[in-house]
């Protein structure tokens, strides 16, 4: 069973601001791994990111959702773990 990746527009607007070959990098671990196995490749995340998960690329983390009853991971943002989990 494999999910589906849909991106938010907030994700494909912090991959611009990302080294291409970074980016390039973090959409392949996406695409080949995280979409086995989301929930045991994946940490939920606490607090205000609650019923989150996060999945971890280097110095890049990406915070994604994961909509079981369509099987699709809804990745909503991507950035430095120093950064990526402030309050918006």
């Amino acid at each position: 069973m494999s999910y589906d990746i849909l991106w938010h527009e907030n994700a494909l607007k912090d991959l611009k601001k990302i080294d291409k070959d970074q980016a390039r990098s973090i959409i392949e671990k996406i695409e080949q791994y995280l979409v086995k196995d989301p929930h045991r490749l994946g940490k939920p995340l606490t607090g205000h990111l609650k019923g989150l998960f996060r999945y971890r690329k280097g110095k890049y983390r990406v915070i994604y959702n994961i909509k079981e009853e369509e099987l699709i991971i809804l990745v909503l943002k991507i950035g430095r773990r120093d950064g990526i989990y402030n309050k918006d």
